[in-house]
Formats: structure tokens, C-alpha cells, sequence
């Protein structure tokens, strides 16, 4: 770790908070849109199809960016502790992505786009009832989005190669095949989040060039509708895209686990040749396991079917034998400080498990046919990005406001908390589940029994989670406030 001035701490801190406090505003606002879509499935509100499907495609691609933006910046805050970085470079990738967001939000809201966050190919082109600028200019949002992302990946690569070593440095290669000359060399490995943040900007890199392509072809076709795309290959890197940029928010985000843990558990959370390798498999399982999102498409080379369903089975093994089990084991017989920030991602870690093994369920085949076009899949990734990766975030967040203010939260309040995230965010995603093992359809803005009545509990259950997420609002204030005055 390289040692740092009183005033780089602060800078780099201003960006730490610059970026989690913008994706933790976006991600607030989409909650509610969210329930706003769920009120109108359970038949409580009605403001028709047209706005339903321009909702469902805001909430989709806020809600990635949005914690992908919270889990940059405390992965970025993470990296300059162990290299210097430029703050420059991170505050234009931020404005880029910004930029992205407002194009979204105006064709959207001011165009009413409703392709979906995935604007698969040829859809936002065919049979519309929204106008082709409102088409162009979310094509074109995404694309700033992708450009500030793979600068920021950039960024992170030239930290983690320029201060390891170069890629055998930052893969740990000599520790997993010369583990005693390595040791008697008196060199250190990367901590633990170091390979996250390689994983994030390998693939990032990888995901944001694809993007990329896949944008710019879209764009010349909105262009020039003469151009013509193949659907399979369109449809290959959209859920390219798609599939792993929603993955590496949580890798970016566990960053923050393998760093607060151990302060809460008094216990280290060294680096192995076991943790290494793991994250060596997680770098390939993140760019292969969306073949998974292809089963139905017969066209497809069977091979890369098998690639797929084996991608996803064994993404779980370092998941959960390494990250999951690894955290426990600094918990088990510690006397754990339980705080909200410990509480946060104690309770992340389970539902990132949760969460996979409803993704591992749909990915199998058998299931995959019954399953994968209805209401489980958003309730898989619903429950690993909400009661996960946000969870790590917020726990990351709440232990930055511990330190400073010197204090944590009431018991009560504790309770409250854990009661509305935790107790409202299971009725919410049980009407996932519920809906998709019965057969219920996802994207429909109107749903077969036994649909709506699952919709309103679902909303009854946002509704507590919503008032949770608020009393943590408020109570995070508070410690930010009792914090400026301690250091003041």
C-alpha cells in the first residue's frame, strides 16, 4: 500500500463519494419506478402499456448503471490506497457516463423508448409506437455510457499491471507455481481486491468494446435502415454485454467485503493461491457463461450451449467455496462488531447465494425452458443485485460513516433497518419467484392470474423495503453529520 498525504485521502475520497453517492440517487429513483411498475401489474394504478414498457426500459438500464456507478467508486477509492491514480481521469469517465444517463432519461421520458435495457436488434426498429429520435438517442446515451466505462477500465488495468508487475504480477503466478521461492523472495502478493479490480477492467474492457460495436452497428442502422444486421450476432453481443456488465458490479462491489470484513472480525483476509486461481476462473467465466441467455436459439453452434451451461455452474465454485465461505470463516467465533455496515454485508453475502442459485437453476436446461421467459429471472438477478451487490454497497458506505463519526447505529434502528431491507426485500422478490415457478411471463405489462395478485404483495413488500432503505437514508445522514463535527 503506498502512503498517502492527508490531502490525497481527500481527493480520492471525493471521488469515492462523487461516484457512490450518484449510483446510490439513481439507484433511489429507480426503486420507485420499479414500484410504480409493479402497482400497475397488481391493477393499483393504470397508465397503460405504452408508459408501462418506457418504465420497464428506464428501470432496467438505470438500475445497472446505477450500481455499476456505487461499485466504481469504491472499488477506484480501494485502488488508490495501493497506487497512485489520476482523479482527473475518473471525474471525465464519471461526466461521460452522466451524460450517457440524461441521453437515456430524455429518450425515455421524453420519447417514451420501451425496447427494454437490452434494445435487442431488430426490435427498436420494428412495429414502434415511440419516434426514431427517441431510438437514436438512447442508442446514443448507451454509447457514452460504454465510453466512460471502458475509460475507467483502462484506468484500473494500467493501476493493477503498473503496480504488481505487469499480468504475472497481478495474477499472483509466481505464488501459485513457486509458492516457496516466493516466499523467500519477501515479495507480497495483491490483496484480495486487487483482483477484482483486474477482473473489472479485463472484462470491463472486453464487455465495453463489444458494447461498442454492437452501438455503433445499431446506430448506423437507426442512420441508415438499409444496413442490415445479422439477429444472431446482434442478439450474441448484446447479452454479452448485458450479462457481464451486471456481473461485474457485484465482483467490483465484493472489493469492499474483502476489505471491511476484516476490520469487522479483527481477522485478516490474506491472499492464497486458492483465492488466486479462483479469480483466475471468475476472469473467464464472466466473458462465456451468457451463452446461457441463448439456449432457444437453435441456430446457435451447440457448443457454445454446453460453454454456457458449464460457464455458469462452475462461476459458482469461487463464489461461494472462496469469496462466501472465506467471509464466514473470518466471522465464525469473532466476535463480530455488529453494526449496519456488518449487518449489510453479512446479510449481501447470503443473498448473492440466493440469488445464484436461482440463476444456476435457470441455467440448466431442463428448467431453462419453463423458467427463463417468465417472472423467475428477474426475480434471480433482482435478489443477487438488490439484496447483494447494493447490500455490499451500503455496507461499505456505513462502515466509512462508523469510522469517521466513531459510533454506530441504536439497536433500534438496527432493527427497523434489517426489518424493512430485509423483511420487505423477501415478500418483494418471493412474488419473483412465486409468479415465474407458476409460469407467469415476464415484460408483460398486463399479467395472467395468478399474476396480479402476486404483483400486489410484491408491491407490499417494496413498499416496507422503500421505507427500510429511508430509515437508512436518515440514519446515514446522521452519522455523516456526527462525523464532520468529531473531525471538526
Amino acid at each position: 500500500m503506498q502512503a498517502l498525504t492527508a490531502r490525497d485521502l481527500d481527493r480520492a475520497r471525493s471521488v469515492m463519494w462523487t461516484y457512490v453517492s450518484t449510483g446510490l440517487a439513481i439507484f433511489g429513483l429507480m426503486a420507485f419506478v420499479g414500484l410504480a411498475m409493479r402497482l400497475e401489474q397488481a391493477g393499483w394504478l393504470s397508465y397503460g402499456p405504452d408508459i408501462f414498457y418506457a418504465l420497464m426500459t428506464l428501470h432496467g438500464a438505470g438500475m445497472i448503471v446505477a450500481i455499476a456507478i456505487a461499485s466504481m467508486g469504491g472499488l477506484w477509492y480501494l485502488m488508490s490506497l495501493e497506487a497512485p491514480l489520476d482523479e482527473g481521469i475518473a471525474y471525465w469517465a464519471y461526466a461521460l457516463m452522466v451524460v450517457g444517463v440524461i441521453g437515456v432519461l430524455v429518450s425515455v421520458l421524453g420519447g417514451h423508448f420501451g425496447a427494454a435495457w437490452t434494445f435487442l436488434y431488430p426490435l427498436p426498429f420494428v412495429g414502434t409506437w415511440w419516434p426514431s429520435w427517441a431510438t437514436g438517442a438512447f442508442l446514443i446515451g448507451m454509447a457514452f455510457i460504454m465510453i466512460g466505462w471502458t475509460l475507467w477500465c483502462a484506468q484500473m488495468l494500467a493501476c493493477v499491471l503498473t503496480r504488481y508487475g505487469g499480468f504475472r504480477g497481478a495474477l499472483a503466478w509466481e505464488l501459485v507455481f513457486h509458492a516457496r521461492e516466493f516466499e523467500a523472495s519477501g515479495k507480497k502478493p495483491p490483496p484480495p481486491q486487487a483482483f477484482a479490480a483486474l477482473v473489472a477492467a479485463v472484462d470491463g474492457l472486453l464487455t465495453g468494446t463489444l458494447g461498442m460495436v454492437l452501438g455503433i452497428a445499431l446506430i448506423v442502422h437507426w442512420l441508415d435502415p438499409s444496413v442490415r444486421l445479422d439477429p444472431l450476432w446482434a442478439k450474441n453481443l448484446t447479452y454479452f454485454f448485458g450479462h457481464s456488465l451486471a456481473n461485474l458490479t457485484i465482483y467490483m462491489a465484493v472489493a469492499g467485503v474483502y476489505v471491511a470484513m476484516p476490520r469487522y472480525t479483527r481477522r485478516e483476509y490474506h491472499t492464497s493461491a486458492a483465492l488466486a486461481v479462483a479469480w483466475w476462473a471468475t476472469l473467464i467465466f464472466v466473458a462465456t457463461a451468457y451463452f446461457h441467455h441463448l439456449y432457444m436459439d437453435f441456430v446457435q453452434f451447440p457448443a457454445f450451449q454446453y460453454v454456457g451451461e458449464a460457464a455458469s455452474y462452475l462461476a459458482a465454485i469461487p463464489t461461494a467455496v472462496i469469496t462466501v465461505y472465506g467471509s464466514l470463516m473470518l466471522v465464525y467465533r469473532s466476535q463480530m462488531r455488529w453494526s449496519l455496515g456488518s449487518l449489510f454485508i453479512y446479510a449481501g453475502l447470503i443473498g448473492w447465494i440466493v440469488g445464484g442459485f436461482g440463476a444456476l437453476l435457470d441455467a440448466t436446461i431442463p428448467f431453462n425452458i419453463d423458467l427463463h421467459n417468465t417472472l423467475w429471472v428477474p426475480g434471480h438477478f433482482h435478489t443477487y443485485l438488490l439484496e447483494g451487490v447494493v447490500l455490499f454497497v451500503l455496507g461499505w458506505v456505513f462502515m466509512m460513516l462508523e469510522e469517521r463519526s466513531a459510533t454506530i447505529s441504536p439497536v433500534i434502528v438496527r432493527w427497523l433497518v434489517g426489518i424493512g431491507i430485509f423483511g420487505g426485500g423477501a415478500l418483494f422478490l418471493l412474488g419473483f419467484y412465486i409468479s415465474g415457478a407458476d409460469g407467469v411471463p415476464r415484460r408483460y405489462a398486463t399479467q395472467p392470474a395468478p399474476g396480479p395478485e402476486l404483483s400486489a404483495w410484491a408491491s407490499i413488500g417494496a413498499v416496507i423495503l422503500l421505507v427500510g432503505l429511508t430509515i437508512a437514508l436518515v440514519e446515514g445522514i446522521r452519522l455523516a453529520a456526527v462525523g464532520r463535527r468529531r473531525t471538526t
